[in-house]
């Protein structure tokens, strides 16, 4: 069995660069490459409600970030064998249970300040932890 590169990504610059990244380095070690977003948007907005007619619901636009950034890795390395999967988990969780079946695990860097770190957390501190 072929350990994947999983990258998470959520759309976001950083998510995208690394997702690049990642398909690059299983083209380099001809390994699969595993794209996952994972996020609980209920546990903090409330049960996700069907969206109207002329608004895609937060899934749908969730699965529409991961099927672009599939679409793009497959552009950047057509011979890359690549999943891409939306969990409805909390993402640290779903890394860290990702790692244990990886070759690695690829995230991007949002940037963002110390306090808006501390308050949210990082996904990324909390995956290398």
């Amino acid at each position: 069995m072929d350990l994947p590169i999983v990258v998470g990504v959520d759309g976001s610059q950083p998510s995208l660069r690394a997702a690049d990244w990642a398909a690059d380095e299983a083209a380099l070690r001809g390994a699969p490459l595993r794209l996952v977003h994972a996020s609980v948007w209920e546990r903090y907005e409330g049960p996700v409600l069907d969206a109207g007619p002329d608004e895609p619901s937060e899934r749908t636009l969730i699965e529409d970030i991961v099927r672009a950034a599939e679409h793009r890795a497959r552009l950047r390395r057509p011979g890359v064998r690549i999943t891409a999967e939306v969990l409805p988990e909390e993402p640290e969780y779903t890394l860290v249970r990702e790692s244990r079946a990886a070759l690695a695990v690829v995230l991007g860097s949002r940037g963002r300040s110390g306090v808006a770190e501390a308050l949210r957390g990082s996904v990324s501190l909390a995956v290398a932890g």
